[in-house]
């Protein structure tokens, strides 16, 4: 897998260089103006710090307490015919020397053949709802839910998307089951309908999704995703309701998650953030792969989150945050347990080295 990801990183600089030399940023997919592929981006980021992770006052395994780095990705972004686009995030620190496709996020062909229809294929997330979800792991650095620890969200497959308006999306998703290494066979799938909206102060994540799983039996998501923006771009509420229900399950709301986040920005390059999250599961099957029957925990923490370069905020982002879990969870290999205290400072890196390429020989 390092050979293979070696002679990719070649070849994408050898592109890089040829069209940094042209000096001038791409033109859209589908501007007339086009010549042939071109990499439009290929960034590296990573997320590193100092973490502490009790439970009960005693200290974990030593690879969850102390500096450590959690996050090391690399993303390139390519058009290669009008409205033909390609996109590739690999995560590097997630290695296996089994399959090269373990550590990949996503790897998709992307064609938008108006402002309406958009087609892709390839890995790509699957079409699940809700905020806390929707959010690259990178980002999130409060106690996420059990729900969010435990699902597979990178999957291959297809998808069609058409836009009802500037304001109205669906998504119609067809890819492999998220529970397929659990089950351990290929051969399972999923069908997901998410819309994706905006109304106003109120914003949507909503899906309904279908999942194969154990013994021949289907796991049923509702899940609604929903944003309030309070005060666009100063205060907003993300709120998600996960109702998930097998296809031999007797009560409908046995198995659900509830994620709130509240976000504030005080000053332009200052976020902080207050967070609860809820799992419970007592339907009584074994069924639901990822919150486990018996399950019953919560989870609050709280942050901030600092932007130091005001005309560059993506590029460096240093963050602090503390959480707290308390319930059962009967998943002895979860992610969440009664009185878990967590700690965490660091800083998240987002370095665009085509971007910098380009300013260093505009410069020469």
């Amino acid at each position: 897998m390092k050979r293979v990801v070696a002679l990719f990183l070649v070849a994408c600089i050898g592109t890089m260089g040829v069209y940094a030399e042209g000096g001038d940023a791409p033109a859209s997919a589908n501007d007339g103006t086009y010549q042939g592929p071109e990499v439009r981006k290929f960034s590296v980021e990573s997320r590193f710090g100092w973490q502490m992770l009790r439970t009960d006052g005693a200290g974990t395994d030593g690879n969850r307490t102390g500096f450590r780095g959690e996050f090391f990705n690399l993303r390139l972004d390519a058009r290669l015919y009008r409205g033909l686009t390609f996109s590739w995030r690999q995560r590097l620190n997630i290695t296996s020397e089994r399959n090269f496709w373990n550590s990949t996020d996503w790897m998709t062909l992307d064609y938008t053949h108006d402002d309406r229809w958009h087609f892709s294929a390839g890995k790509q997330i699957v079409a699940i709802g809700g905020y806390e979800y929707d959010r690259a792991p990178i980002d999130l650095y409060g106690v996420n839910s059990e729900f969010w620890n435990q699902i597979a969200c990178y999957q291959f497959g297809v998808s069609a998307s058409y836009s009802f308006s500037a304001a109205d999306r669906l998504l119609l998703q067809f890819c492999n089951s998220p529970f397929r290494t659990f089950i351990g066979s290929n051969d399972t799938y999923g069908f997901s309908l998410m819309w994706n909206g905006s109304h106003g102060m109120w914003e949507t994540i909503w899906s309904v999704n279908a999942f194969q799983c154990t013994g021949g039996r289907w796991m049923n998501y509702i899940v609604l995703g929903n944003k309030f923006n309070f005060l666009p771009g100063r205060l907003w509420l993300e709120l998600d309701y996960i109702n998930r229900a097998s296809s031999r399950q007797t009560f409908l709301f046995d198995d659900s998650s509830v994620i709130a986040e509240m976000s504030a920005r005080p000053l332009r390059s200052v976020r902080v953030f207050a967070k609860y999250n809820f799992d419970i599961n007592r339907s009584g099957t074994d069924a639901d792969l990822c919150v486990t029957d018996g399950t019953k925990i919560h989870g609050v923490s709280g942050g901030v989150e600092y932007e130091p370069f005001a005309r560059h905020p993506e590029v460096l982002r240093l963050f602090g945050m503390a959480g707290y879990t308390w319930g059962v969870n009967a998943n002895p290999d979860g992610a969440m347990f009664d009185g878990q205290v967590r700690l965490s400072i660091g800083a998240k890196l987002n370095l665009d080295i085509l971007k910098g390429l380009r300013m260093a020989l505009r410069k020469h």
